[in-house]
């Protein structure tokens, strides 16, 4: 134990026994610091022991009732303030209860999106960056099923990876495809975002769109075109009949 935990723990319980403690007072100058501790306790504990006057509990009593027409109109004020609270609150309540707020706030669903589609760019940038699946369009499109939608032509860039998802409360299908600069994620969600648009975070571009009752994301480095992709895939993505 060193001095300073030895210091420590004296300050915060100084009449400890075990065999560590015990070792450290071995030391003259830790001995001399746990002396001076148990003077200064003792010291404070006789400052404590203050008799109490006679007549002293007669003599508040006394003093309040003195006083006991002040202390109306002081309680009287305060109940009135505190009514006073009580009613705008109940009012305030009311309008709350009254306004649709629903209108008035942004809805956070776009930022959720991105939030989850970076988190799982980040978490699973090990796992898939020496993956090289060289996915087929025709597996690809049979990882759209559920979502019941469906490429038109081959997809237009070579595909490393591409698996299902949890996204949230949804799923997803998870897609790492080449870009021009870099590798791209796209996550088709099932869960439709009311925002559309282009986002940069945590260094990172991307970009958020409704695809009917779904959602398109895509993530890349923070100089990746991410429009470029957009405008290339979107007219290939096509509901299934």
């Amino acid at each position: 134990m060193d001095d300073l935990e030895f210091r420590r723990r004296v300050m915060s319980e100084p009449k400890q026994k075990n065999s560590e403690y015990a070792g450290a007072l071995s030391k003259e100058a830790n001995q001399k610091f746990l002396d001076d501790v148990l003077k200064l306790d003792a010291q404070i504990a006789d400052a404590m022991k203050v008799d109490v006057p006679e007549g002293l509990a007669d003599r508040i009593l006394f003093n309040q009732s003195s006083h006991a027409d002040d202390n109306v109109t002081t309680v009287n004020f305060a109940r009135r303030a505190m009514a006073m609270a009580a009613s705008i609150a109940f009012v305030f309540g009311l309008i709350v209860g009254q306004v649709n707020w629903g209108k008035l706030i942004v809805p956070p669903a776009q930022a959720s999106l991105v939030d989850i589609a970076i988190k799982h760019v980040v978490d699973e940038e090990g796992f898939v960056s020496n993956i090289d699946e060289q996915v087929s369009s025709r597996q690809i499109n049979a990882k759209l099923q559920p979502f019941a939608y469906k490429f038109t032509e081959n997809f237009p860039y070579h595909v490393y990876y591409l698996n299902h998802c949890g996204f949230g409360k949804s799923n997803a299908l998870h897609m790492v495809f080449q870009g021009d600069s870099g590798k791209v994620t796209l996550f088709l969600a099932g869960v439709q975002s009311d925002i559309n648009g282009h986002f940069d975070k945590d260094g990172m571009s991307g970009m958020v769109e409704s695809v009917g009752d779904k959602s398109l994301i895509i993530v890349g480095n923070s100089g990746e075109n991410i429009r470029k992709i957009a405008d290339n895939l979107l007219p290939l993505l096509s509901p299934q009949k």
